[in-house]
């Protein structure tokens, strides 16, 4: 069984995938994983801080929300895309 920070990994490149070419800032992340079911409870801070990660392994990228000025956004990289067809995430 994959461990919470797995889950919240595969959960961002889940949504980013579907979401693509397009970006989500990490408050629609969480809010969407709640509303279908996958977590209790989901705060903004863990989207963010497993963003981060997978911005380190080239998977996603920040950057700015076009909705909101000073707010970031994230989006699958072709590296992420890969990744997530590969690994059978998506």
């Amino acid at each position: 069984m994959k461990d919470r920070r797995s889950r919240i990994r595969t959960e961002i490149l889940t949504q980013l995938y579907g979401y693509r070419p397009g970006v989500r800032p990490a408050e629609r992340i969480a809010r969407l994983a709640r509303m279908d079911g996958e977590f209790d409870s989901l705060s903004e801070r863990e989207i963010k801080a497993e963003a981060e990660y997978l911005i380190g392994r080239g998977l996603v990228e920040a950057v700015p929300n076009p909705l909101a000025r000073f707010e970031t956004a994230y989006r699958i990289t072709s590296a992420g895309i890969d990744y997530a067809e590969g690994e059978g995430i998506v």
